[in-house]
Order: C-alpha cells, then structure tokens, then sequence
C-alpha cells in the first residue's frame, strides 16, 4: 500500500447530486465532514455559479467519473480545465481511525507504513478560520455560513457573539 500525498487546502468546493432534498442533505453532511477531517473551509455546491478558481480544490461526493448531476460535472470539468485537484470520496473500504481516534472517510491519508493518520495528526490543518491560529480538532466547531462550513476555535465564536449579539451564528 502506497502512502496517498496529503494534500494543504484552506477553501474546497464540494460537489455531488443535488437532484431531490435527499441529495442535497447528503451532500451538505459531505461539506461538514470534509470541513471537520480536513480543517479547511468546505462550500457545498446547489449550482454551478461557482468560479471554481476561487477555491483550493474540488471534493466529489462519489467520484468524478460516475456523476451524473449537470451543475457538479460542469464544476468538476472547469476544475480539471483549470489543472485543480479534484478528489473522490473514499471508498468505504479506504475509511478508518486515525492513531489518535478521529474518523477519516473523506480522504483518509496514510502514513509510509500504511496506517491512516488525519489531517490534524499529519500538520496539515489551517487551524481557526477566523483568527488564523492552530488548534486541535476538538477546539474548533463548525460553523455555517449561507452554504459554506468553517473551522473555528468555540472562544471566537462567543467573542463574536459577545461583539455582535444580534448577528446569527450557527454551528454544525
């Protein structure tokens, strides 16, 4: 088993059917997972007015191959025009725990000795996205803006509360 590169993103677009309410609830749990295994601010996608080089990468719920929703192939295709990486979901075989016991089935990463390590584990986290610094996952909440999932650390999000009391702050 080869060790998968690991790859450094802090803003991914997720992608998937968005045909029935069905679809599109699966695919904004996909956003919040991959937000909360790989530290990066994940924006789930209802339609294509994206420009897709806004973000980092793409994130395909199933994979990119076997899509049939209209608006995620026409993302994941200016995505690959414009050479972004664009990942699959894992195969449910792939998924596992890290040494330290967080689940990773978005893109589990495997050290050289074939044994899955999380995104935090392997340093690749951008930490709160609201003041910048690192933390561990268990610091950060998710929280939702419109349809984009962020990381960050529970003491910015009373702080902004206590700043913006009237401003609505919701969390995953």
């Amino acid at each position: 088993m080869f060790a998968r590169i690991a790859p450094f993103h802090t803003n991914v677009l997720v992608v998937g059917p968005t045909r029935t309410a069905d679809d599109r609830a699966f695919l904004q749990g996909y956003a919040v997972d991959v937000a909360e295994e790989t530290g990066t601010v994940a924006t789930y996608a209802l339609h294509n007015d994206y420009s897709v080089t806004d973000f980092d990468a793409v994130y395909v719920v199933g994979t990119a191959t076997t899509l049939r929703d209209a608006n995620g192939l026409v993302l994941v295709a200016e995505a690959l025009a414009a050479g972004m990486p664009v990942y699959d979901s894992a195969h449910p075989q792939e998924a596992g725990y890290c040494i330290c016991g967080l689940g990773q089935n978005v893109q589990p990463l495997r050290d050289e000795r074939g044994d899955i390590q999380c995104f935090e584990c392997s340093g690749l986290t951008i930490g709160c996205a609201h003041c910048g610094e690192s933390a561990d996952v268990e610091e950060l909440e998710i929280v939702k803006k419109g349809d984009t999932f962020s990381p960050v650390h529970s003491t910015c999000i009373t702080e902004a509360r206590r700043e913006h009391p009237r401003a609505k702050i919701a969390t995953a």
